[in-house]
C-alpha cells in the first residue's frame, strides 16, 4: 500500500480504523522507516495522558465523522461544500464565498492539537491567522479572512488545485536541478515571509503547494508554533515537525528565527536531492541527538548532486544559527549560483570544446545556465535602486528629518519595499524561466511581461530616490507610497498582456520614453505628497504626450496630471485632464487606464465638485470599464469608496453601507487586512454609521481603523493622530463632549510633535478641539483662539477660501457668538457662506449649519426679519437632499420653528416644530433637544390657540425629558417651570 495519508493517519491516531484496514497499515508500518518515524514523532509529541483521562469526558480529538460540517454550512460568510481532507491541526473544506463569488479552502483550526487549553489555543491560533494574513506574495498562499466559528479558529484561504511538494517529489524521477528550482521558488515565499517580519516555524514538503498552474506555494505559516519554556516537562508539544525541526527548536530552549526557518527548509531539500532525510534516527530522542551533534548522513553512492550544492545545503544545517547562511535570501542566491556554470562561461572560447560539450551534457548546461542567467538578471537590475546603498541613504534621510515617528516609520518601510523587491525578483525569474528554461511561453510574451516589469522597477526607483531626501512629510506618506506601487504579478494579468504596444518608429519610442519617465517622476513626488512638484515635472512632458499619439503612456500622463491637479485643489483643471485622458485611452484602447479615468472622475464630480447626478452616470462607466478589464479588485474597492462617500452624502447612508462593506472585502482579500486602504474605509464607514445615529457601531470602526494604524505605522505617526481626532469626533457625537476634548488633544499634541506647531495638519486637529470646547459652552478664551489658529495653519496649504477653512471660519463665528461678539460672528459666518458658494455652489449642504449660525447671531442683535429667509433657505436645500427626515434636518426645523416665534410668526411656527416632534421617531437626538423642541411647539400652538390642551401636555413631556446633566438642562426645566406655572393657572 501507499504511504499514509493524513486522513488514514488521523484515523490510526485515535483508533477509528476499521480492522482490516488497521492490519493493513500496521503491515506497511513494519515494513516502511518513514511512516513508522512519522507516527513515534506524533506519539512523542502528544500530551501527556493525566489520571483522569481514563474517565470518559469531552473528546479533545477531531470531531467524530458524524460531526463533520454538512454541504451547506454557514461558517460566517462562507458556505461548506465538501470536505477536501483532514489533518493533524484541523479539518479542510472547501467552501464557497457568496460575497465575492469565489471558491476557498476553509480550514478550522484544533487548539486541542496544540496541547493546550480552548482558550489559550483559540488566542493562539488567531494570532498565527492573522500573521499569515500579512504576507501577500506570488509564493504564498493568500489568506483572506480570519474568524471564530463554535469555538473554533476558521481561515478562509485561497484554494489551490494542486498536490503537495512531497507528493510532487514521489510522482516521477526528479533531477537535481529540478529539485533545486523548484525549492528556490519556494524559498521566496519563505523569504517574502520573513521580509514581513514572520517566522513560518513548520517548513517540509507537506506545507508546500504546487499548483495545476505551476506555481509554488508556501501554506501553513507559524500555525504549528508554541513558545515552549525550560521548565516544561516532557513529553509535551514541539512547534513544528521535528524531522525538519534546528536544534533550537527541538530543545525548546533557543530562540526560534528565520534561521531555524532555513534550517528546516535545507532539510526538506536534502530529502528531495538524496530521497533521504539529512539525520538518522527512528525515535525522536535518537533524532534529537543526530542533530545536536550535526552529524549530516553522508552522501548516497551514485547521486550525481553537485558537491558545491551539497555544501550549500549542509551549510544551512549547521547546529549553530550563526554559521548558517546570513539569511533565506543569500541561501536562495548561493542555491543558483552553480559555479561549474562560470567555469564553463571561462572555458567557451574552445569551439573544440564547445562542440564536445554540446555532445556529451550540453542540453542540461544550457538548461542550467539560462536558470542561472534568469535568476542573475533580476539580481542585478536591483543595484542602485534597493540595495544596501540605497537603503543606507533612505535610514539618513528619514533619521535626518528628527522626528520621533520616523525612526519608527524607517523599520516600516525598509521590510515593505524588500517585501516588494523579493515579489519583484521572483516574479521577473518565473517569467525569464518560463520561456528560456522550461518552454512554457513564447519570447514574445516573455518580452512583454519583462517590459512591464521594468515599467514596475522604474516606479521603485524614482520613489527610493524621493525617499532618500524625504522630508517629515515625505516620511509621513512613505508606507502609502510604497502600498501605491502596483503588484509584480499583475504583469502577468490579460489586461496588461493586451495592452496595445507603443508605435514603432523611433521618434515616437523616444517621446514615449521620455514622457514615460517624466511620469514616472511625478508619480513618485505624487504618492510621497510633494504634488507641486509632480505638477511641474509633468506638466511639460504632458504637453509633449499630446504629440505623441493615443499612446498608453500618454494617456497615463494625463490622468496622473488629473490626480495631482485634484491634490492641489484644482478640481476643475482635474476634470479637464481626466476627459483628455479619457480621449486619449478610450480611442486607443487603453481599458486599464479608461477605467482608472472614469473611476477619478466619479470622484471629481460627486465627493469634489457635488454633482451627485453626474457622478452616478460615471459610476456606470467605471463599472463598465471594469468589467472590461475583467475585474480589477483594488479598483473596484476604490470605485465603491468613492461611491459609498457620495452616497453618505446624498443622504443615503444605507446605501453607502452597502459601498464600504463591498469595498472593505475587497480589499482585506487582495491587499490584506492591515492596508492603510483598510483603515480609510473604516473611518469613511464611521461617518456614514454617525450620520444613521449608530454612534457605537462608528465607535468601533474608528478604533479598529486607529489600531490598524498604530500597528502599521508605529504610534507617532501623524496618521494615527488624525484617526485619533475621528475618534473625538464620534465621542462628541455620543454626547461625551470631555471625552472628545481629551482625545482631540492629544492628537493635536500628537501632530505637533511629528510635524511641527505650525504644520498646516495641526489645524484639522485644533479645529476638533475646538468644536469639543464649544459645545461645552467653555471660556471664550479657551476656545477662539484654537479656531482663529486652526484657520490659520489649515489655511496656509489649502488656501484663505476653500471648503475646508469655510467650516472653520463658520466654527470660529459660532464662538464669537458664543462670546457676545455678535458683529465679529455675522461677519465671519457671512464670510463662510460666501466662500463656500465659491467652491462649492449655491446649495450644496455645508450651508445650512452656516445659514444656522448667521441666522442665530442676527437674532440676537435683533435683527431676526433679516434671519427669516437664511433659515428658509436651509430648510429648502435640505428638501432637495432628502424629503426623509433624519437627524440633520433636526437643528434646521428647530432654528426655524424658534425664528419664527420671536418674530411673532408663531401660527408660521408650528409647522417646522410639528414636523420635528412628531417625526423624531428612531433619529436618537437628545433628550434635552427633544424636550426643547415640545417646549417651542407648545409656545406655538399656545400662542396661536390652535390646541392649547396639547401645548400643556407637550410642556408637561418636555418637563420629564430634560436632563439637568446637560449644558442646557437646568435653564430649560427652570423655563418649564416657569411656562407650566403661568399658563397652568390661565387654563384654570
Amino acid at each position: 500500500m501507499a504511504c499514509l495519508d493524513e486522513a488514514t493517519f488521523l484515523a490510526l491516531a485515535t483508533g477509528g480504523l476499521p480492522p482490516a484496514r488497521a492490519a493493513e497499515v500496521d503491515a506497511h508500518l513494519d515494513a516502511c522507516p518513514d511512516c513508522r518515524l512519522l507516527v513515534a514523532e506524533a506519539l512523542q509529541a502528544a500530551p501527556p495522558l493525566r489520571e483522569d483521562s481514563l474517565v470518559p469526558s469531552e473528546p479533545r480529538a477531531p470531531p467524530a465523522p458524524g460531526t463533520l460540517l454538512a454541504k451547506g454550512t454557514e461558517v460566517g460568510r462562507y458556505l461548506v461544500l465538501e470536505r477536501l481532507g483532514t489533518g493533524g491541526m484541523g479539518v479542510v473544506y472547501l467552501a464557497y464565498d457568496p460575497e465575492l463569488d469565489r471558491r476557498v479552502a476553509l480550514k478550522l483550526l484544533r487548539e486541542a492539537a496544540l496541547g493546550l487549553d480552548a482558550e489559550a489555543g483559540r488566542a493562539h491560533l488567531l494570532r498565527e491567522a492573522q500573521a499569515m494574513a500579512r504576507v501577500a506574495h506570488p509564493h504564498v498562499v493568500a489568506v483572506y479572512d480570519v474568524g471564530t466559528f463554535g469555538g473554533q479558529v476558521f481561515l478562509a484561504m485561497e484554494y489551490v488545485e494542486s498536490q503537495t511538494l512531497r507528493q510532487w517529489l514521489r510522482a516521477a524521477p526528479r533531477s537535481w536541478r529540478q529539485v533545486r528550482d523548484i525549492f528556490v521558488e519556494a524559498g521566496r515565499g519563505l523569504a517574502a515571509a520573513h521580509a514581513a517580519g514572520l517566522v513560518h516555524g513548520d517548513f517540509k514538503p507537506e506545507n508546500v503547494l504546487v499548483g495545476r498552474d505551476g506555481r509554488v506555494r508556501v501554506t501553513d505559516f507559524g500555525l504549528a508554533r508554541v513558545p515552549v519554556g525550560p521548565e516544561a516537562e516532557a513529553p509535551r508539544h514541539l512547534g513544528g515537525t521535528p524531522a525538519y525541526m534546528a536544534p533550537e527548536q527541538l530543545s525548546g530552549t533557543g530562540r526560534v528565527d528565520a534561521r531555524s526557518d532555513q534550517f528546516s527548509f535545507c532539510a526538506a531539500l536534502h530529502e528531495g536531492l538524496y530521497r533521504e532525510r539529512p539525520f538518522a534516527g527512528s525515535t525522536v530522542e535518537a533524532l534529537a541527538a543526530e542533530v545536536r551533534a550535526g552529524r549530516v548522513r553522508p552522501v548516497p553512492r551514485g547521486s550525481d548532486v553537485p558537491p558545491w550544492l551539497d555544501g550549500v545545503v549542509r551549510k544551512g544545517l549547521r547546529v549553530d544559527p550563526a554559521e548558517r547562511h546570513v539569511s533565506l535570501d543569500a541561501l536562495l542566491a548561493a542555491l543558483v549560483a552553480d559555479p561549474a556554470a562560470r567555469r564553463r562561461r571561462w572555458l567557451g572560447w574552445g569551439a573544440g570544446l564547445t562542440v564536445l560539450l554540446g555532445a556529451v551534457g550540453g542540453t542540461h548546461a544550457l538548461h542550467s545556465h539560462r536558470a542561472r542567467a534568469c535568476d542573475g538578471a533580476a539580481e542585478a537590475v536591483l543595484a542602485g535602486i534597493w540595495d544596501g546603498p540605497r537603503k543606507q541613504q533612505v535610514e539618513a534621510a528619514f533619521l535626518g528629518t528628527g522626528r520621533p515617528f520616523a525612526m519608527e516609520a524607517w523599520p516600516r518601510v525598509r521590510r515593505a519595499l524588500d517585501a516588494y523587491t523579493s515579489a519583484w525578483r521572483t516574479t521577473h525569474g518565473a517569467t525569464c524561466r518560463a520561456t528560456r528554461v522550461r518552454g512554457e511561453q513564447s519570447e514574445e510574451v516573455m518580452a512583454k511581461r519583462l517590459r512591464c516589469l521594468d515599467r514596475r522597477l522604474a516606479e521603485v526607483a524614482a520613489l527610493t530616490q524621493v525617499l532618500a531626501q524625504a522630508d517629515a512629510d515625505v516620511v509621513g506618506r512613505a508606507m502609502r507610497a510604497v502600498e501605491a506601487l502596483p503588484s509584480p504579478a499583475s504583469c502577468a494579468d490579460v489586461a496588461v498582456m493586451s495592452t496595445p504596444e507603443e508605435a514603432p518608429d523611433a521618434a515616437s519610442r523616444q517621446r514615449a520614453d521620455t514622457l514615460r519617465a517624466a511620469l514616472t517622476r511625478a508619480r513618485a513626488l505624487g504618492t510621497s505628497g510633494r504634488y507641486s512638484e509632480g505638477l511641474a515635472v509633468l506638466q511639460p512632458a504632458v504637453d509633449a504626450a499630446r504629440a505623441a499619439g493615443a499612446s498608453a503612456s500618454g494617456a497615463d500622463a494625463l490622468l496622473a496630471l488629473a490626480e495631482l491637479r485634484e491634490q492641489t485643489g484644482d478640481y476643475k483643471g482635474a476634470e479637464a485632464a481626466v476627459f483628455d485622458a479619457l480621449s486619449v485611452a478610450e480611442s486607443g484602447h487603453h481599458d486599464d487606464v479608461a477605467a482608472r479615468a472614469w473611476t477619478l472622475a466619479v470622484r471629481l464630480s460627486g465627493e469634489r465638485m457635488e454633482q451627485y447626478a453626474l457622478a452616478h452616470r460615471w459610476r456606470e462607466r467605471a463599472e463598465a470599464a471594469i468589467a472590461r478589464l475583467g475585474g480589477d479588485d483594488v479598483l473596484r474597492a476604490r470605485l465603491h469608496t468613492n461611491v459609498g462617500r457620495i452616497l453618505a452624502a446624498q443622504g443615503r447612508p444605507a446605501d453607502a453601507d452597502a459601498r464600504y462593506r463591498q469595498a472593505l472585502a475587497l480589499l482585506e482579500r487582495t491587499v490584506g487586512p492591515e492596508s492603510l486602504a483598510v483603515t480609510d474605509v473604516l473611518l469613511a464607514w464611521s461617518e456614514s454609521r454617525v450620520a444613521q445615529q449608530q454612534e457605537d457601531e462608528a465607535l468601533a470602526l474608528v478604533r479598529r481603523a486607529l489600531s490598524l494604524r498604530e500597528k502599521v505605522l508605529g504610534p507617532e505617526h501623524p496618521e494615527v493622530a488624525q484617526a485619533l481626532a475621528s475618534l473625538a469626533e464620534v465621542r462628541w457625537y455620543q454626547r461625551e463632549p470631555g471625552d472628545a476634548e481629551r482625545l482631540a488633544a492629544d492628537a493635536v499634541g500628537r501632530l505637533e510633535r511629528a510635524l511641527g506647531p505650525d504644520h498646516p495638519e495641526v489645524g484639522g486637529a485644533l479645529n476638533t478641539l475646538g468644536v469639543s470646547r464649544l459645545v461645552q459652552r467653555r471660556p471664550s478664551e479657551e476656545v477662539v483662539p484654537v479656531f482663529e489658529r486652526a484657520l490659520r495653519l489649515v489655511g496656509s496649504r489649502a488656501g484663505p477660501e476653500t471648503a475646508r477653512t469655510a467650516v472653520i471660519v463658520n466654527n470660529l463665528a459660532s464662538a464669537l457668538n458664543d462670546a457676545g461678539r455678535l458683529p465679529e460672528s455675522i461677519q465671519h459666518a457671512t464670510r463662510a457662506i460666501a466662500d463656500l458658494e465659491r467652491r462649492l455652489g449655491p446649495e450644496h449642504p455645508t450651508l445650512v449649519p452656516m445659514l444656522h449660525e448667521l441666522s442665530d447671531a442676527l437674532c440676537r442683535q435683533g435683527r431676526c426679519d433679516e434671519a427669516v429667509p437664511h433659515l428658509e433657505r436651509a430648510a429648502a436645500i435640505q428638501t432637495a437632499l432628502s424629503e426623509d427626515l433624519h437627524g440633520q434636518w433636526a437643528p434646521s426645523l428647530m432654528v426655524l420653528g424658534k425664528t419664527y416665534l420671536k418674530l411673532g410668526r408663531a401660527r408660521e411656527a408650528v409647522a417646522p416644530l410639528a414636523r420635528l416632534v412628531n417625526g423624531k421617531q428612531g433619529l436618537q437626538l437628545p433628550p434635552t433637544f427633544e424636550a426643547a423642541a415640545r417646549f417651542f411647539l407648545a409656545q406655538a400652538l399656545w400662542r396661536s390657540a390652535t390646541d392649547r390642551p396639547r401645548a400643556l401636555r407637550l410642556a408637561t413631556e418636555a418637563l420629564g425629558q430634560v436632563e439637568d446633566t446637560s449644558p442646557e438642562g437646568p435653564r430649560l426645566r427652570k423655563e418649564l417651570e416657569q411656562w407650566l406655572a403661568r399658563h397652568g393657572e390661565q387654563r384654570r
